[in-house]
């Protein structure tokens, strides 16, 4: 099997070194390593890659390029249709792979026709420290839309889940074909653009796997796009228009109307309805979370929610044309 690396980038030349490196040092080399560039916003990016390729120049690595900043669905989507492998492991730039983590990827693929997706978790790594913790736990979604995520722990070994962290995973070439790549109405920094997959996965009859071997350390840095942080109100509400917007497309009626019931009732813990938002509040002094968030959010998330049917419906009317 072929095993493309797809590496968006934009303004971290340190980190996307870092990452790039990373990749040299692979058991397993990459069969390719995709990067995105745009070309005319990011000189030291692409002055990153050129040392890279003159210093390592029996890796493949290819670079897409473009001189709009464009989106990084934009990105993503870009790669896929230049990559020639049977599968494509998207890593952020500043995600560095561990020594073993393509190969890890790669065993799963190979013992077993029905794994459809691979992933390991981003350990966040802080003051250059690996904040490593455990868990009993897996990514699983329960209708009609909480989703329990445990993307950055380790369980004891492998496990099926539900769905991956956008940081590290990896998909077969026929499941990515079969969504057409990533939705481009998403919004802001496409929080849960991953969903998707997950659902055509389940659909294809195919298994995802969270592998803790296949772990990268996860260095986050400032974005250098339009979005901000995560937890501000534009944030929070573009994160819930994507959920709300996704659930709407892979629900059937009944299954719609529950999910909006549950959204603005209860929510998800960084998109909080009613429920999550009273608890957060309550919480917030005894509980140090920066993904627990209070009243103060709900109108933001509620907005979001709202907007996440206007989504849908604009899809529709575009499937209609």
């Amino acid at each position: 099997m072929r095993f493309s690396v797809l590496v968006p980038t934009l303004k971290r030349p340190k980190l996307l070194r870092r990452n790039l490196e990373g990749l040299a040092l692979q058991s397993r080399q990459p069969d390719e390593i995709l990067v995105f560039l745009r070309v005319k916003h990011d000189l030291e990016g692409v002055a990153t890659v050129e040392a890279f390729e003159e210093a390592h120049p029996n890796i493949n690595l290819r670079k897409i390029t473009t001189d709009e900043i464009g989106t990084i669905i934009f990105a993503e989507n870009s790669m896929i249709k230049a990559a020639t492998g049977d599968v494509c492991c998207f890593l952020d730039d500043d995600a560095v792979p561990r020594p073993f983590w393509l190969e890890n990827i790669a065993r799963h693929y190979e013992a077993d026709t029905q794994v459809g997706g691979v992933a390991g978790p981003p350990i966040n790594n802080i003051a250059g420290t690996p904040d490593e913790k455990t868990t009993r736990l897996r990514n699983l979604i329960f209708w009609p839309g909480f989703i329990l995520d445990r993307t950055t722990r380790h369980t004891a070994t492998a496990v099926e889940c539900d769905h991956f962290c956008g940081a590290n995973m990896s998909f077969r070439a026929d499941v990515l074909k079969a969504t057409g790549g990533f939705d481009p109405r998403l919004r802001g920094d496409v929080h849960r653009l991953e969903l998707p997959l997950g659902f055509m996965c389940k659909r294809m009859g195919l298994k995802m796997i969270m592998d803790p071997l296949a772990e990268v350390d996860h260095y986050e840095d400032v974005r250098h796009d339009d979005f901000g942080s995560r937890f501000d109100s534009v944030a929070v509400c573009n994160n819930a228009a994507n959920e709300t917007y996704i659930f709407l497309c892979e629900y059937g009626p009944f299954s719609r109307i529950a999910h909006l019931f549950y959204a603005f009732l209860v929510g998800n813990f960084a998109n909080p309805g009613l429920a999550w938002a009273v608890f957060g509040t309550l919480m917030r002094p005894f509980w140090k979370s920066r993904f627990l968030l209070g009243m103060g959010a709900m109108p933001a998330a509620w907005r979001g929610r709202i907007l996440g049917q206007k989504m849908y419906r604009e899809a529709l009317s575009e499937e209609a044309l």
